[in-house]
């Protein structure tokens, strides 16, 4: 991994899971995405939903958003830059 890499990653991490799953759903629409990207992208928006509808103020939806924050940064930063633009 190089310093540009690096510095990518932790701007996914200082996102937030709005931000992570907006950039997910551009990765799952976009057509030169392969099939193993798009699904994986449109597993961790999905993912994200069902989070956001079932708020509640227990800690498990807090540990749950924390490990899913982490999971989509580490998808992202695999993913080439242009995936993420919207289209």
């Amino acid at each position: 991994m190089d310093r540009e890499d690096d510095i990518h990653q932790n701007n996914f991490r200082e996102q937030d899971l709005s931000g992570l799953a907006l950039l997910c759903a551009n990765v799952a629409k976009n057509r030169s995405a392969d099939r193993k990207q798009s699904d994986a992208a449109q597993a961790l928006r999905l993912e994200w939903v069902r989070l956001e509808l079932d708020r509640s103020p227990h800690d498990k939806v807090e540990a749950e958003e924390d490990s899913l924050k982490k999971r989509m940064a580490e998808f992202l930063a695999g993913v080439p830059g242009w995936m993420m633009r919207e289209r």
